[in-house]
């Protein structure tokens, strides 16, 4: 089990409402997320869905490293398993499908979602980034998803969530040759919305876009974010037809 402190939930006010930081914080493990984590971080966004005074979430990590992947070192708890039978074996460990449900949730969340990636974004970070409706990194980041090098298969879900942010041309060396991308390419195939100088306070250059989201009219969002995602998510016809019912 982690340490309760590697993982902070820090709220920052702006003139509308609260964008509230949930942050990765194992430096030393270049903020690897065992399963703790994961349950952390999929409570701290059911927890912000439900506060009225929260109008942005921003995920990011201290220290070097956005998110290394999962912590393939550690050790089950000695604790009985409140998510047995709810793990999908990964050769290397035990890697939980609980991050299906906890990535689920970040993806649907109805307030703006932005993640901060810098240094290492890989595996199970890399399926979070990709759940949020904003990605901003530096230029040097090291990011994707390389296991296939080590014959590991997307377990978690990002397979379903690339194909449907960028193009298919895009997809092709990320999943099948596994090859990481830096800010500008990144950027550049769509998947990234702005890049910052390397080694920048990368939380205190996106917080004049996080004002911006901030100020938009909650409601407004949810609503165009709902009819985005079942537009993404189902066939034309019923989201045609999602899309008349809601504006009747």
């Amino acid at each position: 089990m982690s340490d309760p402190g590697a993982f902070v939930v820090e709220d920052e006010a702006t003139a509308h409402g609260l964008i509230r930081h949930l942050v990765l914080n194992r430096p030393d493990k270049l903020n690897a997320l065992d399963l703790d984590q994961h349950v952390r971080i999929k409570a701290a966004v059911e927890s912000a869905t439900d506060d009225d005074d929260v109008r942005v979430i921003c995920l990011s990590g201290r220290g070097r490293a956005f998110c290394a992947g999962d912590d393939l070192t550690a050790r089950s708890s000695p604790e009985p398993d409140p998510l047995e039978g709810r793990r999908v074996d990964l050769d290397l460990g035990s890697g939980p499908t609980f991050l299906l449900e906890s990535a689920g949730v970040l993806r649907h969340c109805p307030l703006p979602t932005v993640v901060l990636l810098h240094g290492h974004a890989l595996g199970s970070g890399y399926d979070y980034s990709l759940s949020c409706d904003f990605r901003l990194a530096t230029e040097d980041v090291n990011y994707g998803d390389p296991r296939i090098h080590r014959a590991l298969w997307a377990a978690e879900g990002w397979s379903y969530k690339l194909p449907r942010l960028v193009h298919q041309s895009a997809v092709s060396p990320i999943a099948y040759l596994g090859e990481t991308m830096n800010g500008a390419t990144a950027r550049a195939c769509g998947l990234v919305h702005a890049v910052f100088p390397a080694g920048c306070d990368l939380r205190a250059a996106a917080r004049p876009f996080l004002n911006q989201l901030a100020a938009l009219a909650p409601a407004a969002y949810r609503e165009t974010k709902a009819l985005i995602l079942a537009g993404v998510d189902q066939d034309f016809g019923s989201a045609l037809a999602k899309a008349r019912a809601t504006a009747a």
